[in-house]
């Protein structure tokens, strides 16, 4: 891949030549920024000369977990406005079940044509992601049935009284800050947001991975931006460990994804590959 990139760098031009100020026009995703502190040349390779990884069965999966996500956010509201009074733990769980099912039968179904590059069926993919639907129904009925009990409000008041309402797979960009990014999780309080990242893999001894902290600095300056309301602190969740850290906002941090994003930005509109990297486990050199 080295000589295919050193041949086509100067085909590789910058806006800037075309009349467009670059700097101005560039939304970075926050992704971005965590790929160029790994390796600016990957970033560079897959971003400025479009050597993209063809579509594979992950890619197709995710789609569907991202239009599963989307349609439970937007369908919430008419499950809990219509559960009746007085409902019971097993009646509100049972309505986010048969909900969030169908909406991820209808999610599954609308990739078919995708699915089928790979030789996989829609209802193969639904078994694969239904215990994720299921544990994402729960969570959320389990919410809303602790706060119901506890305020004895129900139909459209319980919704509009909800505290916290949760959003998955949240799109936000700011163009204030260039950035755009989808948040895994956010607990929307009255007075306050917490955005909650969902990791796997090795977890830092003590603390997060810099990249980690970074992405959820990000996240939480674009939420405040978006919602108007403090965003103080974020949550990562390390699933392999049954571990959860805090990351606690401040300044510097602030500065840091200002300054990274400048940095992703210059990369993106220059026409010099970076150097590789360096590590042992990075494809920057093949």
């Amino acid at each position: 891949m080295a000589e295919v990139i050193e041949e086509d760098i100067e085909a590789a031009k910058c806006k800037e030549e075309q009349g467009i100020d670059c700097k101005q026009n560039t939304m970075v995703s926050v992704t971005d920024i965590t790929s160029y502190m790994y390796c600016p040349r990957t970033l560079y390779v897959r971003k400025v000369l479009g050597y993209e990884e063809p579509p594979n069965k992950a890619m197709v999966l995710g789609s569907i977990r991202h239009s599963f996500y989307d349609l439970a956010n937007k369908h919430e509201e008419r499950i809990v406005a219509r559960m009746p009074s007085g409902f019971t733990r097993e009646e509100i769980i049972a309505a986010y079940l048969e909900t969030y099912q169908n909406l991820l039968r209808v999610a599954a179904v609308n990739r078919a044509n995708s699915l089928a590059q790979f030789d996989l069926d829609p209802f193969s993919v639904i078994s694969e992601l239904k215990p994720a639907a299921i544990a994402e129904a729960k969570e959320r009925a389990e919410n809303v049935f602790s706060f119901a009990s506890r305020q004895n409000i129900f139909g459209e008041e319980l919704w509009q009284e909800l505290s916290p309402k949760i959003l998955s797979e949240l799109k936000i960009k700011s163009a204030a800050l260039r950035l755009k990014g989808v948040v895994d999780k956010v607990e929307l309080y009255k007075d306050a947001l917490l955005p909650i990242e969902l990791k796997t893999g090795k977890m830092a001894r003590d603390g997060v991975w810099p990249g980690h902290r970074i992405q959820v600095a990000a996240y939480m300056m674009m939420l405040q931006e978006k919602f108007g309301m403090p965003v103080t602190k974020a949550v990562i969740n390390y699933l392999d460990h049954n571990c959860t850290r805090t990351v606690v906002m401040n300044p510097y941090m602030g500065l840091e994804v200002k300054r990274l994003t400048e940095d992703v930005i210059r990369l993106l509109n220059s026409r010099t590959t970076p150097k590789p990297c360096g590590r042992e486990r990075c494809a920057c050199e093949s």
